[in-house]
């Protein structure tokens, strides 16, 4: 029967046994790329039964096909660091337990850059196990190993350049926090038609990428099970943004899944990798620094999932409502939003159906601002014109508007963009 007690992650070094196995491979000694490929291998032992030859194929051959990464510092320095910060877990965690984030419970928990890095280490050796979450166990994933058994290039060179930068620069000042919001089934705190809310200024970006933009809340096009493929071979959007800010992932160890009237948002996390490309071209691209003002101003990070398009039936009442709301809670007390074409790509979403639902829904949470990100895609041309058009009008009169142009274009036969 499932317990109270149970709505939190139990760590290894909880049980003394497991706990002892642990420290006796990490304080085994790494004599080259290879054992570190043995040590991935003996802490699946007991689970996937995987083995790993990442590092003996790759270190220094020239075969990432990268001339980015610095795999001498990362040998030299980065191994000791994750090894030593995993050690520390007794003594980072002796005063903590960590909650889990699950549905219909709101609940936030911070947590030091320490306690994250401890926490992606054993990401990485794969000894938080399934047996770490005792509810909610569904799809649950948070072995960042697996992208070197997987050999999932890109996101794995991302991955280690955080322990090696951490190993090199220090762990920079600050904590990160992890939060769930949403509202009761069926009774969102806002009522669209009664909204008198004034419709924020927009941006319409054709260049820059939401993750650079210095507004206070930026949007990440989440899968229901945040984090989606990031820890297998997947390159979107989301998996990109988790892999070049580490700190992200850990939500995938704490979080359910997400459900139509909520948003997991994470508050803090830094970006330490460049990268170029998306999806088959994305590559690691090498250090990212972060500035003064990304310590000074930490960006919050909305997950917010949408819904499959599926043609005709997004522009149903029920569904338009669904993703509004959806964006609206993830959006609470944003001072500006960066986001963009949401839900647009493999799951066909309106273009411009999802900017005015995130219009709207950014206007009524408060914010002063919304920067949307096209990426340069020619089915948001006429945004600017049609933003101008609406400068005059409050959240709850284009609400009516896009109502009615939805019912039409929800119509049987030929149909229209909302």
């Amino acid at each position: 029967m499932e317990q109270l007690s149970d709505h939190r992650l139990f760590l290894p070094c909880e049980d003394k046994d497991e706990w002892n196995r642990i420290e006796t491979l990490l304080r085994r000694p790494l004599g080259s790329p290879a054992s570190l490929d043995d040590l991935l291998t003996d802490f699946h032992s007991n689970t996937t039964k995987q083995t790993c030859s990442f590092f003996a194929t790759t270190f220094g051959s020239g075969e990432t096909n990268n001339t980015k990464f610095d795999w001498p510092t990362f040998w030299k320095h980065g191994v000791p660091f994750m090894i030593n910060i995993a050690l520390e877990m007794p003594n980072l965690f002796s005063e903590l337990q960590v909650p889990l984030l699950l549905k219909d419970e709101d609940k936030s928990i911070t947590l030091n850059r320490q306690q994250c890095a401890c926490l992606l280490a054993h990401s990485f050796f794969g000894s938080i196990t399934s047996n770490s979450r005792r509810v909610e166990t569904k799809k649950w994933a948070f072995r960042a190993s697996q992208l070197f058994f997987l050999q999932a290039m890109p996101s794995a060179l991302c991955f280690l350049n955080y322990f090696k930068r951490l190993s090199v620069d220090g762990i920079p000042p600050g904590d990160v926090t992890y939060e769930r919001i949403g509202f009761k089934r069926g009774s969102p705190p806002w009522i669209w038609e009664e909204s008198q809310s004034p419709l924020c200024t927009v941006e319409i970006l054709d260049e820059g990428a939401i993750e650079k933009s210095h507004a206070h809340l930026h949007a990440d096009f989440a899968n229901k099970f945040i984090g989606g493929g990031c820890l297998e071979n997947d390159f979107a959007m989301e998996e990109i943004l988790f892999v070049i800010k580490p700190e992200l992932i850990v939500s995938m160890a704490i979080s359910s899944h997400m459900i139509d009237e909520d948003s997991i948002r994470i508050t803090g996390a830094l970006q330490y990798s460049r990268y170029t490309g998306y999806s088959h071209t994305f590559e690691f691209d090498g250090d990212h620094v972060a500035t003064d003002a990304e310590l000074a101003s930490p960006t919050i990070v909305a997950a917010m999932d949408a819904l499959q398009g599926c043609a005709k039936i997004q522009f149903q009442d029920g569904l338009v409502r669904r993703d509004l709301n959806k964006a609206r809670i993830a959006f609470t007390g944003a001072r500006s939003v960066a986001t963009g074409n949401w839900g647009c790509g493999a799951f066909g979403n309106d273009h411009l159906l999802k900017f005015l639902q995130q219009w709207m829904a950014a206007s009524d949470a408060g914010a002063e601002r919304m920067l949307y990100h096209t990426y340069g895609d020619k089915r948001t041309a006429g945004f600017v014109e049609m933003a101008l058009s609406l400068k005059n009008v409050n959240v709850g009169k284009l609400w009516e508007i896009l109502k009615e142009a939805a019912k039409e274009c929800a119509q049987p036969g030929p149909g229209n963009s909302a």
